[in-house]
């Protein structure tokens, strides 16, 4: 009989005893948990219309986000346009979070939640300001702890500065501390169906023309040698496809990085209904910089305004894969000759 229970009771001992080493890890003992609904940082909700501006403190990265009416500017990128639609969600994820449970309160054990004080680990610290520069809220943003259940019931843990002790919450944070993060990425958005011409133009002159004469035709190199073999029609017609759906991966004032007009590479695209954009390209430090500019007849008059208005006073990175196809080549387009 006794050897029967012998194992499920070394078991239990070591379930016991893994559940003491977790609570003595954490520096749970004697705090009890939050009361359910209890917000991290309750004032915020009431002050929501108050936000002037959310900073993120990460890895010795600041972000400063910065309200301007109905939209928001990012103050380390030269006021660039930012995500709006993540900021709100980053503010009102922050003023969701609801206490659930005390974790540790000794700094030594911060690393293991990333509670750390900023600079000092993975942390983040997000704060919220109002006009005047008052705090609306302020918290150190941890570690997430996912729903292993799938019921959406993730959550982070937060620990408020000056305040040693860490706390699991309910909810979702995504606090990063990488500018390009919160940046409006899309550049421009030009589908391919509306391009009939593309003139791409090498540094040294060189030019490369596909065009074609109906949005259902298919593009075709003008000027072809006659006896040119082209790898197929989707190679041909890949520069049109150079401004649909161009995002950028980096930016700055165009004062800060000029693109010149000439010795460069450099598109010109035009659409069946008289939109022209210009495109000029430089390759810095492994990455393809790009300066836009646009012109517009009849309809497109007011389109080519409003691209001009957007992109006029900037510099973007673009993808490696979008910059390619801004400096394709005939070259590129043609079979490779029999045993090269």
């Amino acid at each position: 009989m006794q050897k029967r229970y012998l194992i499920p009771l070394g078991a239990a001992t070591l379930v016991l005893v893994a559940i003491a080493i977790a609570v003595l890890a954490t520096g749970d003992r004697g705090v009890s948990q939050a009361a359910p609904g209890v917000r991290a940082v309750p004032a915020l909700a009431g002050k929501l219309g108050d936000v002037a501006s959310v900073s993120v403190v990460h890895n010795g990265s600041t972000v400063t986000l910065l309200r301007d009416g109905d939209s928001w500017l990012v103050a380390e990128k030269g006021n660039y346009p930012a995500n709006a639609a993540k900021i709100s969600q980053v503010v009102l994820a922050m003023a969701d979070l609801e206490l659930v449970e005390p974790k540790t309160r000794k700094p030594d054990l911060y690393s293991r939640l990333q509670v750390e004080d900023p600079g000092k680990g993975k942390s983040s610290a997000v704060a919220i300001k109002d006009k005047s520069g008052a705090d609306l809220a302020e918290l150190i943003v941890g570690k997430r702890r996912y729903d292993r259940l799938g019921e959406g019931d993730d959550g982070v843990y937060v620990r408020k500065p000056g305040d040693p002790q860490a706390w699991l919450a309910r909810g979702t944070l995504h606090s990063s501390g990488e500018v390009s993060s919160w940046l409006e990425r899309r550049i421009l958005d030009i589908a391919e169906n509306r391009i009939a011409k593309v003139v791409l133009t090498q540094a040294d002159g060189t030019k490369l023309v596909i065009s074609r004469s109906a949005p259902d035709a298919k593009f075709a190199v003008e000027d072809a040698p006659a006896d040119a073999k082209f790898k197929s029609e989707t190679t041909t017609a890949g520069p049109a496809m150079a401004l649909e759906t161009l995002d950028l991966d980096d930016v700055k004032p165009a004062a800060e990085l000029p693109v010149p007009d000439k010795d460069v590479v450099s598109a010109a695209f035009t659409t069946f209904d008289g939109l022209t954009v210009d495109v000029r390209l430089i390759d810095r430090d492994k990455t393809s910089w790009v300066a836009l500019s646009a012109a517009g007849t009849g309809a497109t008059e007011a389109e080519a305004k409003k691209i001009g208005e957007k992109v006029s006073r900037w510099t973007y990175a673009i993808p490696s894969y979008k910059a390619n196809l801004i400096k394709t080549k005939l070259t590129d387009l043609l079979e490779p000759a029999k045993g090269s």
